[in-house]
């Protein structure tokens, strides 16, 4: 078998494994604004469907560190849970329908790596948009 061939075997399963992993891939798009104490994180994505997980960072240099945040969540069709998880034991659920967007505030402990855990748990979802604004204590 020439050296070709062999390289086309062996690329060809990993190339199909990674476009498998992005197709199953959530979705999510984050942009954040950091200025100060204070910053906020958007996270959007198109459709959710089911119990879903991810990590949004706040911060990158706010490692284990504590912040009050405003999180503010619209659908634009079906419904959906969302839940901030942080470190301690600290998190924020909001709730958001078709023409009922959803706010809560609290506390957040990020981790070791100034982020959090969203998970989610929707149902025919879409257009799922959350902002979450933020200050450090």
């Amino acid at each position: 078998m020439t050296r070709r061939k062999r390289a086309a075997y062996l690329i060809l399963p990993i190339l199909m494994l990674s476009l498998a992993i992005l197709a199953c891939s959530g979705g999510y798009s984050t942009t954040s604004k950091i200025s100060g104490n204070s910053g906020e994180v958007r996270v959007k994505t198109k459709t959710g469907e089911g119990i879903d997980t991810t990590s949004v960072e706040l911060n990158d240099d706010w490692m284990r560190d504590r912040v009050f945040a405003t999180v503010t969540f619209t659908v634009e069709g079906g419904s959906c849970q969302a839940t901030l998880i942080g470190e301690e034991g600290t998190r924020i659920e909001v709730n958001a329908s078709t023409g009922s967007p959803g706010q809560a505030s609290g506390d957040l402990v990020t981790d070791g790596f100034g982020e959090v855990t969203l998970d989610t748990n929707c149902q025919n979802a879409k257009e799922l948009n959350l902002l979450i604004s933020f200050t450090l204590r």
